[in-house]
């Protein structure tokens, strides 16, 4: 299921090449055939070894951590997206893959992770194309990041975060 849509059945090889191809999601809704209860892809047995959690080994990266007691912090973040070049898949799986999210909007999920807002950033922004805009916003932490809204805008977005910190 993508977007309220229901899509198949597909056979399990196939839905494991969707996966190669980006096109399935961890986070990806899926039912066995004659079955309505869905579940993450995820978590369906035929499927969760191609899906590392909650961080794949090319994409590790160092967790922020507090200076004074050295201890990592999940933080929540807002990723919102609008995308008019690529499928979402890859991107989905990229949101997926730093810990546990909800796509609360066709462009907007939640998600939390130890990773910096400029770390989640920069690993999105490698599934957008040049037509695409990213905002995500660390709500434990009070910070935001961006990419491709053009000069002007990325003046103004300081401007208003600054004045709002």
């Amino acid at each position: 299921m993508a977007a309220g849509r229901v899509y198949g059945p597909f056979s399990t090889e196939r839905m494991r090449g969707f996966v190669a191809e980006g096109r399935l999601a961890a986070n990806s809704l899926v039912a066995r055939e004659g079955s309505s209860e869905w579940q993450e892809a995820v978590t369906e047995s035929a499927f969760a070894d191609l899906f590392c959690s909650p961080h794949r080994a090319t994409d590790a990266v160092e967790p922020e951590t507090t200076a004074a007691t050295g201890d990592t912090q999940r933080g929540h973040f807002a990723v919102v997206v609008d995308m008019k070049s690529r499928s979402a898949a890859g991107l989905e799986g990229a949101i997926a893959a730093f810990g546990p999210c909800y796509q609360l909007l066709p462009n907007i999920w939640i998600v939390s992770t130890d990773q910096s807002v400029t770390t989640v950033r920069n690993r999105l922004i490698q599934e957008l194309g040049n037509a695409d805009s990213l905002f995500v916003i660390d709500a434990s932490r009070g910070k935001a990041s961006w990419f491709n809204f053009g000069p002007e805008a990325d003046v103004r977005i300081r401007n208003v975060w600054q004045k709002a910190s």
